[in-house]
């Protein structure tokens, strides 16, 4: 959760001009680890038990 507010943070926060802070690739390349993290989890979640 802290990643994932920390890569919105630095995707959506925009500077005095107007403009996002952050190019957009960098904000994505922070938001990228914790989507691919919610994946893995969804899918181990998902996964049917052999027992």
């Amino acid at each position: 959760m802290l990643g994932t507010g920390i890569g919105l943070a630095g995707l959506l926060t925009k500077d005095t001009s107007g403009a996002t802070g952050l190019p957009p690739v960098l904000g994505w390349a922070g938001v990228a680890p914790c989507l691919a993290g919610a994946l893995a989890v969804a899918l181990l979640w998902k996964r049917p038990r052999s027992t």
